[in-house]
């Protein structure tokens, strides 16, 4: 008899034709996230788990499911797995890094230049019948890029990859990581003085308690009027009310890709807001990326499953 292995993630039929030919499968087809309810039900007789951010793998989930061996995400973020609980329990945690660098990174420099050049703005103005008059030196001016001073909170893959490509616009870059980390042409500071130096501050940190909230209102409202604020890495890394504060009073400007709640609920009053470019989530949101990620995904599954270590596997230990 197979092992159960669920699935609370969408995949394309030839992935799940993959998987059925070497498991049971419990597929969660729905494009909402998966109730937790109705995961603890489905992963009670399972051998196998194979998520993404959106499905919360809780302790409570974990101790629903006393067979569980293995637990694959596609992502390269993982908080939302309790993987200290996992370690405790011996479940080895897979994941997908390093494919997504280049995806997230230029998603970082396209909101940066939504919103320094207003593009989102411009766009609605035309289809809304607002561009009536010709050229003048005044008419919806922007920001340079190249002439701005950037700072990248978290010197990672994704976050180095971001500097390479400030330096090609010509702009200079500020970075702080949590363990100074030397980049070529980027000049490590404190991180409050990234924020009160930067015209654009750009977030590429892991989410961990101690980055929880890491832009903080005291930091927001010491950034320079006019500032923006970009975010590709995760929601609960920003203050988003305390962001929202500011984004209201038209102070600071904003691009962001992820939110402390997912979906963004559509009463959020980000929603509102014309100074800050909204878009759901789509760091790694290529063809290729993702294909790469669902494959490194699966690689790592069909490992733990055959109870080998995944090649890619989070390197925690039992407290």
């Amino acid at each position: 008899m197979s092992e159960l292995v669920v699935v609370t993630v969408p995949l394309p039929d030839d992935v799940l034709d993959v998987l059925a030919a070497k498991f049971d499968l419990q597929v969660w087809r729905e494009s909402s996230q998966i109730p937790e309810e109705v995961l603890k039900e489905w992963i009670a007789p399972a051998r196998g788990l194979l998520c993404s951010v959106g499905t919360p793998v809780t302790r409570s989930v974990m101790e629903s499911a006393p067979a569980l061996k293995m637990i694959s995400t596609i992502s390269v973020g993982v908080d939302h797995i309790d993987v200290s609980h996992a370690a405790k329990r011996g479940i080895p945690v897979g994941y997908t890094p390093d494919i997504l660098v280049d995806s997230t990174a230029d998603m970082a420099l396209a909101l940066m230049l939504a919103v320094t050049r207003r593009v989102p703005e411009a766009d609605q103005l035309i289809r809304n019948g607002g561009w009536q008059a010709g050229w003048s030196t005044g008419f919806f001016l922007g920001t340079d890029l190249s002439r701005a001073t950037v700072g990248v909170i978290g010197l990672g893959p994704i976050g180095q990859a971001v500097a390479r490509r400030l330096r090609g616009f010509g702009s200079r870059v500020l970075g702080w990581n949590r363990t100074p980390r030397k980049v070529e042409g980027v000049e490590l500071v404190e991180l409050d003085t990234l924020f009160l130096a930067a015209d654009v501050v750009t977030v590429h940190t892991a989410a961990t308690p101690e980055t929880h909230h890491l832009v903080n209102a005291q930091r927001l409202a010491s950034m320079q009027d006019g500032a923006i604020l970009i975010n590709t890495a995760r929601g609960a890394i920003v203050d988003e009310s305390a962001l929202i504060s500011e984004l209201s009073s038209g102070r600071l400007r904003a691009g962001l890709d992820v939110f402390a709640d997912e979906p963004l609920p559509q009463d959020s009053p980000l929603t509102h807001l014309k100074n800050v470019v909204l878009t759901p989530h789509l760091g790694s949101a290529t063809a290729a990326t993702r294909r790469a990620m669902v494959e490194r995904a699966l690689e790592n599954l069909f490992t733990g499953m055959a109870g080998h270590p995944p090649p890619w596997g989070l390197e925690v230990s039992a407290q």
